[in-house]
């Protein structure tokens, strides 16, 4: 290098040095301790070097600078000048995390300072060399705490994966005051922290990960908005709601509704709201639910709160309107009955429960009217549903639906997500074509941009409406085509697609290793950074993945010895099961409430089978102190009551176990719960989910002792008794009997057996 040249980088060193001026003595900091690492640099000798130079001259701050002087000639004879631009930037670095650690300790400056100091400590490239965790972790866990989630277990694992630039772009995406406490909510944390633990910012990238993964765009609208808008418009009154009990809650939530609806936001929480929808213009969103307790630990709150969709469009007021009205909705949704009841059966009561809000942009494609993404994904870094031998519990699952991922988290119409075991994506429960193509999902849940609205469409016709509007969309990896009796996926598409002639099946995409590989990997990696197995949504779309979604996945006490099934007589059976996921030996029971499938069939009313549901709420509440078996038609906890009964969490958390009567119908037997919102509910409530199969080979169910034993029902509701013919209370005790119920998870079979009482 010419020394013309060597003098210009010299001398751009110096003037970086010196536009950090105040952060000087971190940087001499960094320059010594890293020539005493590597270039044998003695410090005593150097001073006095420097001290001899300034003999006449007592103030130490001559020598001082003399110091500072031989060390940086020194330095810049050592290193080039890339690397001696990083060491400057990384004692820049140290003196800011110094000053923040001032802030937050002894509170010297204002929170606006510390967000001033965290965006300047953002804005310095990254390089190679980085702050010790040493001096960052402290900040990392008071950062943590204030601005994204208080509670313990996240912060433990957190602080270990959210640096302070995560942090960082989290404050520059938050509305609310910097000056009011407030954070962004369990669900926000959990998809912060799920991608800060899959794609780092900073440190060890995997490269294999990160060229397939994408971060959504998402926003922060924290706890302290809903705060204060609740506090301005006179709805302090609702914290008491959780207090009352069942249906007053029901009386009380009449005209709350309308209360949220007209209720105002501040002109300065507008004002942020309004620059989201500027940012965000052209792109649907997703309001979704972030209470404090969300997604935590032994509180997943699965589907308790609720999320929207809103289109985006139209002129900013349309907008506007669409995103203040979605974020009150979720706001009230936190004096739901089933929210309530959740938090009462965990104790949860009297914590100060408080409501943030995520918003992200909808992951997907547009095709004219439509949004939504190629493939939603649930997966599960542990496998309750091992139908082979095959498959290994610790290889995780998914469950995978073509479109919006509403109908992979819930259990909706008479449809069936696609079931995968990452052990063997191949493998299938159905193993003839027609079976597939029966157990395969039908509809398709998307984003109407002009109606506003989440329609459900038949997949073959929407496709061809799609098509035949001269949009391209890409099947291969979703659809097979019915060829030679085989389900096959073709070379090309037929310019129409016909029904009972192809099925989403996502045959193709299995066929490829790394979609597989991908998943099961971002869900190990994940649940080897908490400690605990996870459940994790997800969106597919133009082969990337996006993580939407992390929470802390339940699982039931595994029965430790061997599950001995009894030899009993016929008419002690009560119910044999071919479908057991459990190893259980539960009982006695003294208690049975049976739904009359023939008869809660006969009820064409929707009203009627709603009655239903709160009756069977109003049963669970008397018999709070006695564990008891439930049993009923179809569907339980489906949001279409033409499946089953739509009870809510708070009409069954009493239960010890809930069984599922699954007939056929139409050539159509109901999924099982596993991996939904419900199924959690159940596992974290430890009610036993049972399918039972009256019309298949290995199952049977004793319909003549449910329908002849006495009714307890007027009994224990005397104004219910107009249902006793639909739902039935059988008292075993009175019958000098008890049910115990034998499950075995290796065999999968199950007997539930009437035993006399001793």
């Amino acid at each position: 290098m010419s020394k013309l040249c060597a003098d210009v980088e010299v001398h751009l060193l110096y003037q970086q040095v010196f536009s950090r001026i105040k952060a000087l003595k971190k940087i001499c900091n960094v320059f010594e301790r890293v020539l005493i690492e590597k270039c044998d640099w003695d410090v005593e000798s150097q001073k006095k070097i420097a001290q001899e130079q300034y003999q006449e001259d007592v103030d130490w701050n001559s020598c001082e600078c003399r110091y500072q002087s031989l060390l940086f000639q020194r330095f810049f004879e050592c290193f080039d000048f890339t690397l001696v631009s990083q060491y400057i930037n990384l004692g820049v670095k140290e003196y800011l995390a110094h000053r923040m650690d001032r802030c937050l300790n002894l509170g010297e400056e204002s929170p606006n300072t510390l967000r001033e100091l965290l965006r300047e400590f953002s804005n310095i490239p990254i390089g190679n060399l980085h702050v010790s965790t040493r001096i960052t972790m402290g900040i990392r866990v008071d950062l943590i705490s204030q601005y994204i989630s208080d509670r313990l277990p996240f912060i433990g694992i957190a602080k270990n994966y959210i640096n302070l630039r995560d942090i960082e772009k989290v404050l520059s995406r938050s509305v609310g005051s910097l000056n009011h406490p407030g954070l962004i909510g369990g669900k926000a944390a959990g998809f912060v922290l799920a991608n800060a633990i899959v794609k780092p910012t900073i440190g060890e990238i995997d490269l294999d990960l990160d060229k397939y993964i994408e971060r959504t765009d998402s926003y922060y609208i924290k706890s302290c908005v809903a705060v204060e808008f609740t506090s301005e418009n006179g709805l302090e009154d609702c914290h008491s709601i959780k207090y009352y009990e069942g249906e007053e809650i029901d009386i009380i939530q009449e005209g709350l509704e309308e209360r949220f609806l007209q209720g105002q936001f501040s002109e300065h929480i507008i004002a942020k709201f309004h620059q989201i929808l500027e940012e965000t213009e052209g792109s649907p969103l997703i309001v979704r639910s972030s209470s404090y307790l969300e997604d935590g630990v032994g509180s997943a709150f699965s589907g308790k709160y609720d999320s929207f969709f809103i289109s985006n469009c139209g002129s900013m007021r349309e907008r506007l309107e669409e995103l203040c009205t979605g974020i009150k909705r979720i706001y009230l949704s936190l004096y739901s009955v089933s929210a309530i009841e959740y938090r009462r059966d965990r104790s949860l009561l009297d914590y100060n429960e408080r409501m943030a809000v995520l918003v992200q942009k909808v992951v997907g494609n547009q095709y004219g009217k439509y949004f939504f993404p190629a493939i939603g994904i649930v997966g599960f870094s542990r496998n309750s549903y091992c139908w082979n031998d095959r498959i290994k519990p610790e290889d995780g699952m998914l469950r995978m639906v073509m479109g919006l991922g509403t109908r992979a988290v819930d259990r909706v119409g008479d449809d069936y997500p696609r079931m995968v075991s990452l052990s063997e994506p191949s493998l299938r429960p159905e193993s003839t074509r027609s079976e597939q193509m029966r157990c395969s999902q039908r509809y398709i849940d998307v984003l109407n941009l002009e109606t506003r609205q989440v329609e459900t469409h038949h997949f073959v016709d929407l496709i061809n409406e799609i098509k035949q509007a001269g949009h391209k969309i890409n099947l291969k990896d979703i659809i097979s085509i019915v060829e030679e009796d085989m389900l096959k996926t073709p070379l090309i598409f037929p310019a129409k697609l016909e029904h009972g002639k192809c099925s989403i099946t996502f045959d193709k995409l299995f066929k490829k290793v790394f979609f597989t590989a991908l998943l099961k990997r971002v869900l190990r990696k994940v649940e080897d950074a908490y400690g605990m197995p996870v459940d994790m949504e997800f969106a597919y779309n133009n082969e990337k993945l996006y993580i939407l979604q992390c929470r802390h996945l339940s699982q039931r006490n595994i029965y430790e010895g061997k599950v001995s099934i009894p030899e009993v007589s016929a008419d002690n059976i009560l119910f044999k099961v071919n479908r057991s996921f459990d190893s259980i030996v539960l009982g006695p029971l003294n208690w049975i409430v049976y739904i009359d499938e023939a008869q809660y069939e006969q009820l064409n009313q929707s009203d009627k089978r709603y009655e239903v549901a709160r009756i069977i709420g109003r049963i669970n509440r008397n018999l709070n102190k006695e564990k008891f078996v439930l049993m009923g038609p179809g569907r339980w906890g489906s949001s279409n009551i033409n499946l089953g009964v739509p009870v809510r969490y708070g009409d069954i958390n009493n239960s010890a176990i809930l069984i599922e009567i699954a007939y056929q119908k139409d050539g159509i037997t109901p999924e099982l719960s596993h991996g939904t919102h419900f199924f959690q509910d159940l596992v974290e409530a430890n009610i036993i989910p049972l399918p039972i199969y009256p019309d298949e080979e290995g199952g049977c169910l004793n319909r003549d002792f449910l329908k002849n034993s006495d009714n307890y029902l007027a009994a224990l509701l005397p104004e219910d008794k107009a249902m006793e013919h639909i739902v039935r209370i059988i008292n075993l005790s009175s019958q000098n009997k008890k049910l115990m119920v034998y499950l075995d998870a290796q065999t999968k079979e199950g007997l539930g057996c009437l035993m006399q009482s001793t």
